[in-house]
């Protein structure tokens, strides 16, 4: 990572990934030849069948709720990369909330998330297109599956919550069963000893 200019960027060979925008800082020319680079390369991979089917799908990032989805960039990147990395999180949010004119690209995300996760950006950013474009579709701009996930976990809690009250109502029965075994026993002793103190003051 270095600083020019005032502007945190990161090394990559060839090129200098700006942390300011979904842009690379330097000369014009040196713009042009880095898209061209990247352009090639996607051209390369898109020969390969590197790229999943569901990235020929547009994404309208107006529809979707980047506060939900802030939290599992940032996770699913700590997990990937095993550590926390602001820089590499920052740069992803930056790319999905300040998309080009022409439209967020998945293809050029992905090479861009590479210069920073390497094979994992592939698994990445086909997990986050997946939820983007699940989240466009829903009218509250969440993904599908992290409301279900949120469904199941509050049916959880719920599960857990009457757990915990059938064990404490199991306990008070005891406590009660516990009791009443010991008032029975008392009134027991009580009438026994009444019986002795009768028999006694009839042989005196």
């Amino acid at each position: 990572v270095v600083e020019a200019g005032g502007v945190l960027a990161r090394w990559v060979p060839g090129v200098v990934l700006s942390m300011a925008g979904n842009f690379f800082r330097g000369s014009s020319t040196d713009q042009v030849k880095c898209i061209n680079a990247e352009q090639r390369l996607i051209k390369e991979l898109e020969k390969k069948s590197r790229f999943p089917e569901h990235f020929a799908k547009k994404v309208d990032m107006s529809k979707v709720s980047m506060d939900v989805m802030k939290p599992w960039i940032a996770q699913r990147i700590t997990e990937e990369l095993g550590f926390e990395d602001e820089i590499v999180v920052d740069y992803c949010i930056t790319q999905l909330e300040n998309p080009p004119a022409k439209g967020l690209d998945p293809k050029m995300l992905q090479v861009n998330m590479t210069a920073f996760m390497e094979r994992k950006a592939a698994k990445f950013c086909s997990e986050l297109w997946t939820h983007l474009l699940s989240a466009q579709d829903s009218p509250v701009g969440v993904p599908r599956q992290f409301i279900e996930q949120k469904k199941d976990d509050l049916r959880q809690k719920r599960e857990e919550a009457d757990r915990v009250q059938e064990e404490l109502k199991r306990r008070r029965q005891e406590l009660e069963e516990a009791k009443g075994g010991e008032r029975a026993t008392s009134r027991s002793r009580s009438r026994g000893q009444e019986h002795t103190e009768r028999r006694r003051r009839r042989f005196e």
